[in-house]
């Protein structure tokens, strides 16, 4: 049987409740088995000092615990060097054939798609479902031609082929960001509201993102 296999990359530092509450929506509007949140390896100019990748790895097993079908996809943080979406989706076809793709990106992805390594290719190993972002439209940047080249007009329309397509989900928008986040836990603040108690609590006791 087809196992469908929703792929959420991003840098995860930390991972905050925007996040989860998109994996979430994502997953059970797509009916999908599960959705694998796969922190990729931080390039040098990006890396917040002091927080490593085993760091963002454990905070996102800690902020899924309560939900079954969402994972920890370690598969970029295992590789040495940079990680490509490309590569990391030709591995996972490798490595489970029998599976179904389904790649998680925000509008502003959308918006630069073309400027990704090889965006043809990802297309050949996956699908793309896209979440509504603030400040970012499908009439901006690559997205009206993508859409009109691989648009589904709906989720029946996108699994009646193995990939290719590009879904984009009515997802309610939460304006929360990492780098924001960040900012908070420099200063001091609490950040209760957009954080998990048990990420919260891991960040403190490991005094992650001081000043």
């Amino acid at each position: 049987m087809t196992k469908h296999i929703g792929i959420f990359g991003g840098t995860f530092n930390p991972v905050h409740n925007g996040h989860i509450a998109s994996a979430r929506f994502v997953q059970q509007h797509c009916a999908l088995d599960e959705v694998r949140l796969m922190p990729c390896q931080l390039p040098p100019h990006r890396a917040t000092p002091g927080v490593s990748g085993e760091q963002r790895a454990a905070m996102v097993q800690l902020a899924i615990a309560a939900y079954p079908q969402l994972k920890l996809e370690r598969l970029e943080l295992d590789k040495t060097g940079p990680s490509y979406t490309v590569d990391s989706l030709r591995l996972l076809r490798e490595r489970e054939p029998h599976s179904r793709l389904y790649f998680i990106i925000g509008m502003d992805s959308l918006c630069y798609f073309c400027s990704w390594k090889d965006w043809q290719s990802i297309l050949q190993y996956a699908h793309l479902l896209v979440c509504q972002r603030p400040g970012y439209s499908a009439e901006q940047g690559d997205a009206p031609a993508l859409l009109q080249h691989y648009g589904a007009a709906n989720l029946a329309a996108l699994q009646q082929v193995n990939c290719g397509r590009i879904l984009l989900l009515n997802n309610p928008v939460i304006n929360l960001s990492a780098s924001g986040i960040r900012q908070q836990l420099q200063q001091g603040l609490a950040c209760s509201d957009t954080l998990d108690p048990a990420v919260l609590n891991y960040i403190q006791s490991q005094q992650l993102y001081q000043a």
